[in-house]
């Protein structure tokens, strides 16, 4: 939940002498602050020098926010008049004014209900905006990244910690997998760059009720809820294609599961056809390594043990083929 600016105070973004400038208004929501922007500096500040490149009575036609990307819907007034750099000047108040509310991680920019391209020099507006052109400071923090991680479904609320620990790693992993990224659990520029574009992962397959999709190619494992999914789980499965393709269901659970054949214990055991079961393991790459099983990493073993009750369906299939 995106919090308010503090001491029901916000920051919107002007020009003065070509140099951006923030001036306090009173105000504690993302709507009230866009609106502040819009009315322009009072006649005072403009006394001062400070200006607007931002047309007066433009509409702002709706503000919606989700998983702490702001969208504004702005009338065409915004994208009027034939100077490129007055309107870049624009997105760029508006963008250095959204992501002063704490929790705003981008900005999706509407013009009247479209997305314009070409209109606004240094801005593709089809992708969220970070931050403003020119403007360092509004990258988002590791914190942020981490909670985007929660938001999408890759990590659980209790990894949001101070440092970027091995949980995070292993979270970006998972993200890596599923957005066909290089595989090294680090937030590379390309790695944030998706992160914050992308929306919740959604399953391959349309089935009612509680299961588990099991995605060889990427090597992860959707929990999904009602076509919903609640978690992406990174996991191992079997070299060489020996775990089975098909759908099976959870026919036992063992907190503590001993291998014979491979004489070890297999923690938070979950078998769905004869001895394959998804089961934490120390070992959880981010390639199919196992002899047959779903190795699960430790912090989401526990997770998956509860979710996958007796009976849960889990399909499991290499997701192009299905494609």
């Amino acid at each position: 939940m995106l919090a308010p600016a503090a001491e029901a105070r916000v920051h919107v973004w002007f020009t003065a002498g070509g140099t951006p400038v923030s001036v306090a208004r009173s105000g504690k929501t993302i709507e009230a602050a866009i609106r502040l922007l819009l009315a322009g500096p009072t006649a005072v500040e403009q006394r001062r020098g400070v200006r607007s490149s931002i047309p007066r009575a433009t509409p702002l036609l709706s503000v919606t926010v989700e998983r702490r990307i702001v969208t504004v819907d702005l009338g065409a007034r915004f994208a009027s008049g034939r100077d490129e750099v007055a309107r870049a000047g624009r997105v760029t108040q508006l963008i250095r004014t959204v992501r002063s509310i704490p929790g705003v991680i981008a900005v999706k920019i509407r013009i009247a209900g479209g997305v314009p391209v070409g209109l606004f020099p240094g801005y593709d507006l089809r992708q969220p905006v970070t931050k403003a052109v020119g403007h360092t400071t509004a990258e988002p923090t590791q914190r942020e990244l981490r909670q985007r991680l929660v938001d999408l479904g890759f990590l659980a609320s209790a990894g949001v910690t101070r440092v970027v620990d091995d949980q995070t790693s292993t979270a970006v992993l998972g993200f890596q997998k599923w957005a066909n990224l290089s595989r090294d659990g680090s937030f590379s520029p390309a790695t944030v760059s998706a992160l914050l574009r992308a929306t919740r992962p959604t399953p391959a397959v349309e089935a009612p009720g509680r299961r588990i999709e099991v995605q060889l190619r990427r090597q992860v494992a959707l929990l999904v809820e009602d076509n919903r999914v609640v978690r992406v789980v990174h996991i191992s499965s079997g070299a060489g294609g020996r775990t089975p393709h098909g759908s099976f269901s959870v026919y036992r659970k063992e907190r503590h599961s001993w291998s014979v054949p491979f004489k070890v214990w297999l923690p938070w055991a979950s078998y769905f056809t004869g001895g394959i079961a998804f089961h934490e393991y120390g070992s959880v790459p981010a390639y199919a390594a196992s002899h047959g099983c779903i190795r699960v990493n430790r912090y989401d073993a526990p997770m998956l043990f509860g979710f996958a009750e007796s009976g849960t369906r889990v399909d499991v299939f290499d997701e192009m083929s299905a494609a």
